[in-house]
């Protein structure tokens, strides 16, 4: 389904959704050499390449039942970013610069 020229994302999801549990054993199994792993596991599921999907199956693995679980993810981090940004620029201004040696 995901080779077709245009993929529906939303029914390859719900593939996904329903064999979770199997690719977790696949990829969780000792027939997969360590250093082998990433490239059989693309080569298995080429969809992964895509953000998207690779994103529902950390949510699927974190919060398997809360399907809003990547966007409140990305509304914490704007959250974050933007106090982080705040107090980077307060310090900065806070603080006159100083030079090599130490002196101001």
């Amino acid at each position: 389904m995901y080779k077709a020229k245009k993929p529906n994302k939303a029914a390859v999801a719900h593939l996904l959704d329903l064999e979770f549990q199997s690719r977790r054993n696949f990829i969780d199994s000792n027939a997969l050499k360590e250093q082998d792993k990433p490239t059989k596991i693309l080569q298995a599921y080429p969809c992964f390449k895509e953000l998207d999907h690779a994103m529902d199956e950390l949510r699927r693995i974190i919060e398997p039942n809360n399907c809003q679980y990547i966007s409140e993810v990305k509304d914490r981090w704007e959250t974050f970013y933007s106090k982080v940004q705040f107090y980077g620029v307060m310090k900065k201004v806070m603080k006159p610069p100083r030079t090599l040696n130490g002196s101001k």
